[in-house]
């Protein structure tokens, strides 16, 4: 009887599943929908009987094609450039991009594009296309000049990325009849229906999970990184009854120097997030890459800057430009830097990946002002303990200057993140333009984990795909295994 009840609760809750499924599925939020209307080589063929030789700006090109690629805004909901976590990408089977256009599109979409200097990349097999919003219906269509033969066995033209609570999805329509991706859905659907029923009849369900563990944990350390696992942690407990982790961000070193000094009694109960590597000589701590994530330099929007090299801010950090009017476009105002504090990651990062190694000056002010602690000081510059109180303070303040990850940094109204070396701050500059800074978050325990604890539990779970997705959400691109792994390159090491 019980187990019949079980089975009767199950096939209702998988019922309910499935509509709710269906209906967010017909209300297609957020999805981008791409169509190839060309890929086509550009050479007759003449049987050798007439050479022909097609030259493009001076640089002959070896089988070229066309190829011509629509995308559109078919969801119900308009996609902002946040939403974007992997930008759109092109992908063209091994050929090589010589030149790109944007031949269609709304006039704030081609202004955008137009303003991109650094658009199209050449060279590459594949073309990120500039991270433009999408309206509800908007499209755009590209058109790709391309050289070389396509792999065999792969589908020539093809769109990626990733969108936030969205899909990108190859238009597949025809006439007015069903998508194939409709009846491949319908079929699917069908077939867990009868899978799931066949399951509910012939087994009972079990409460425990055998991922889960129970008992209490604290993460400490890194503050740009306790967002993302706040709710990455929040989802653990949903599924794991009897876990209770608290996240506590103060800075990379602090976390570090906590677990270093709990030692063995506390390797059951705590674990550290760092930004980057330990800096300490801690041998018992045990590192656990978890994903990439880009930094920013971030500026008050009224000083008229929006981009710097890492020379200029070199020149900044050491007091040699005082003034943003000593920069291109830059306002006449007072160049007033916000850093974090000593125990902080992030500045570590700063100030390996940004300024070559050297160190911040001293701390001249309090207020971030005001030179009221060394009066003297060429440089106006305070510190505060998290990138929360250093993006309030850049935001607040005419003329200051300071840093953070990309995605925390990018939800602030009166900042600019500034192209550093004439690159954007973004994880995918960083995968595949070598943006400078940028960093490896990890999780720190002390020793091995015990297997079955909370902890190594914890640490399993980054690699799910619920962790995965929160991951990218916040802006990292996650540690995988496989060939495949967009990041691996950074991971592996």
């Amino acid at each position: 009887m019980l187990k019949n009840l079980e089975a009767t609760v199950g096939l209702a809750g998988l019922v309910i599943m499935l509509f709710s499924y269906l209906v967010a599925w017909w209300r297609r939020r957020k999805r981008v929908s791409y169509r190839v209307h060309l890929d086509t080589p550009v050479t007759p063929d003449h049987g050798n009987d007439i050479p022909l030789e097609l030259n493009y700006q001076g640089e002959v090109l070896t089988d070229p094609s066309f190829a011509l690629v629509r995308i559109m805004n078919t969801g119900s909901r308009e996609i902002r450039r946040g939403d974007f976590a992997l930008p759109l990408t092109l992908e063209f089977a091994g050929r090589k991009v010589v030149d790109a256009k944007v031949i269609e599109g709304d006039p704030e979409l081609l202004q955008i594009v137009k303003q991109n200097t650094e658009w199209p990349p050449l060279g590459d097999t594949s073309l990120a296309l500039p991270l433009v919003p999408l309206n509800r219906k908007n499209r755009i269509k590209v058109l790709v000049l391309l050289t070389g033969t396509p792999k065999p066995g792969v589908p020539s033209t093809t769109c990626g990325g990733f969108i936030v609570g969205g899909r990108i999805l190859r238009d597949t329509t025809r006439g007015d009849g069903p998508s194939r991706r409709a009846m491949y859905f319908g079929g699917l659907a069908l077939a867990l229906v009868g899978a799931f029923v066949a399951l509910l009849v012939t087994s009972p369900f079990g409460s425990a999970d055998a991922e889960c563990a129970t008992g209490e944990v604290r993460v400490v350390g890194s503050s740009a990184f306790a967002p993302a696992v706040e709710e990455i942690k929040e989802s653990y407990e949903k599924k794991c009854d009897g876990a209770e982790v608290t996240v506590v961000g103060d800075g990379s070193l602090r976390g570090l120097t906590e677990l270093d000094s709990g030692g063995e009694k506390q390797a059951d109960r705590l674990m550290a997030m760092s930004d980057g590597p330990a800096s300490l000589n801690q041998f018992n701590l045990t590192p656990h890459p978890v994903g990439v994530v880009a930094f920013a330099v971030v500026v008050n929007k009224k000083a008229g800057v929006t981009q710097l090299s890492t020379e200029d801010v070199k020149d900044i950090f050491a007091g040699r430009k005082t003034n943003w009017r000593q920069f291109p476009g830059g306002a006449d105002q007072e160049i007033r830097i916000i850093s974090r504090d000593s125990k902080s990651g992030t500045r570590v990062i700063f100030e390996t990946k940004v300024l070559g190694g050297g160190a911040e000056p001293a701390v001249s002010s309090n207020d971030c002002v005001r030179r009221d602690r060394v009066p003297d000081s060429p440089v106006v510059r305070c510190e505060l303990d998290s990138t929360t109180d250093l993006l309030d303070r850049v935001d607040q303040l005419d003329g200051a200057v300071g840093y953070a990850d990309v995605n925390t940094a990018m939800k602030r109204g009166n900042s600019t993140l500034v192209k550093l070396d004439n690159l954007e701050p973004s994880v995918d500059s960083v995968v595949r333009h070598k943006y400078p800074f940028w960093a490896m978050e990890y999780f720190y325990t002390y020793g091995v984990p015990k297997d079955g604890g909370l902890v190594s539990s914890l640490i399993r779970y980054m690699g799910s795909g619920e962790a995965k997705v929160i991951l990218r959400r916040a802006g990292f691109a996650p540690c995988e295994e496989g060939a495949k792994d967009q990041a691996g390159a950074f991971c592996g090491g």
